[in-house]
């Protein structure tokens, strides 16, 4: 199944390059009176240092969340991230032509007036993109058979927002409406048919569809189209051979070198960030509250191995601390300089040190406490396989799903980290790191 979303975004990203390099060639061209086609010397010049700006600023709008799909979706946030950016953008600017005397140039005005028409662009393609996104015709028309415990999740809100409009579904745990769907298709003009697993259970039916219905047509199974719209695994759609055929697969000796080195790295930066800070942060914690500076816990690894977690303590020290299953959601026992620590994150830092040992992975499902895993792997089917990977400092459920506070909500988190073992690679774990600093900076 295409991937809507990305193809959006790419369409979104291209847009911005072409209209930073117009935006700074306009300028150039009003600068130095210069409206020939080929640039000249001096021209040539603002594009290469300002191509290399270009690479951060593109950064810059991914962390602010300009690459949303759909992208004025709040225009208050939209805003507010456009100020961000045309500080960041020209501080960055700024730094940069300071730092390379050899440049040659020193384009103060020329870089505000770039930057702040280039954020006029920015404003009118978004606005533009919007409502283009909003055009019926634009969005790829679906039916679905499914039951409507399969179907009671993939609400009409969240299909459009992925660029889908739901024609009908029909429930396959009744008489399946063969005729009436095939009209529907026929009349509608659909391109799509989400078939559940109640559906494929039923070789009549699957006869059906194969005899009379053009195989031109999109086939798509609910669990792959789940997948694809939510970035999570429903565990009510998959089984034993679900994993067998998507988890059975043998590590990549390369990739998981790759991906030791960036752990090694990023443990490296972070204990020295942790050492400059640790002083202040020790000195704060010890005076808002007795107790000890870290906080300590045995939580489960790779392999079901165990591991001791070390992080900043940011709650009051209880007798029961080690009892109560929810503590970390009680708001009460939170310390101040807690909130502080918890809200840039600096609490975590200290796992970097469980990174640089071999313990955790900067990107990987969460590592869970030894007592609550107990009761996940007893009331959550397949919760065990999580262990099949090495647990992360941060990871994809930890950036889609809040801290769980019951079995229920840790459920749809194990979903995601089902979602993150199947697809995980290079590329995935460098997305989930970036928006990681978009959380820590927004």
């Amino acid at each position: 199944m295409r991937n809507k979303n990305f193809s959006l975004k790419f369409v979104l990203l291209v847009g911005d390059i072409f209209l930073m390099y117009l935006a700074l060639l306009l300028i150039l061209a009003i600068r130095y009176k210069d409206f020939s086609f080929l640039p000249g010397p001096q021209t040539r010049i603002f594009l290469y240092h300002f191509s290399f700006i270009s690479l951060f600023w593109l950064l810059f709008l991914f962390l602010l969340d300009f690459y949303e799909i759909p992208p004025l979706k709040k225009v208050f946030d939209f805003f507010r991230n456009l100020l961000i950016f045309i500080f960041l953008a020209g501080a960055l600017g700024v730094i940069y032509f300071y730092l390379r005397p050899e440049a040659l140039i020193a384009p103060k005005t020329i870089l505000i007036s770039d930057l702040l028409i280039f954020s006029l662009f920015l404003c009118g393609w978004r606005y533009i993109f919007s409502r283009i996104l909003k055009l019926q015709n634009f969005r790829e028309k679906i039916v679905m058979v499914g039951s409507p415990a399969e179907l009671k999740d993939l609400s009409p809100d969240l299909l459009n927002q992925n660029g889908y409009e739901l024609v009908a579904s029909f429930n396959s745990n009744s008489d399946f409406e063969f005729l009436k769907l095939k009209e529907t298709i026929e009349k509608e003009k659909v391109n799509s048919i989400v078939l559940g697993f109640n559906f494929y259970k039923n070789e009549q039916w699957v006869q059906q569809i194969f005899q009379n219905l053009p195989l031109k047509l999109n086939y798509i199974s609910l669990d792959n189209f789940y997948e694809n719209l939510t970035k999570k695994v429903p565990i009510e759609m998959i089984d034993e051979v679900w994993f067998l055929e998507n988890l059975s697969r043998s590590e990549k000796r390369t990739e998981e070198i790759l991906k030791r080195g960036l752990d090694v790295l990023f443990s490296f930066a972070g204990l020295l960030i942790t050492a400059i800070l640790f002083p202040f942060i020790a000195l704060a914690i010890k005076i808002d509250s007795p107790g000890s500076v870290f906080y300590t816990q045995e939580r489960i690894g790779k392999d079901r191995k165990n591991l001791t977690l070390y992080k900043f303590r940011t709650m009051k020290v209880s007798g029961d601390q080690d009892k109560k299953l929810w503590r970390e959601k009680d708001p009460g026992q939170i310390t101040r300089v807690g909130r502080i620590l918890r809200r840039i994150h600096l609490d975590e830092f200290p796992q970097f040190w469980s990174i640089l040992k071999g313990d955790l992975s900067f990107v990987g499902p969460r590592a869970e406490w030894e007592k609550l895993a107990r009761i996940f792997e007893k009331e959550i089917p397949f919760y065990s396989q999580r262990y099949l990977v090495r647990p992360g400092f941060t990871g994809w459920a930890q950036i889609n799903f809040p801290a769980s506070a019951s079995v229920e909500e840790a459920k749809e988190k194990f979903e995601y980290d089902l979602y993150y073992i199947k697809n995980r690679n290079f590329f995935l774990d460098l997305g989930i790191i970036l928006k990681t600093i978009r959380i820590i900076f927004r």
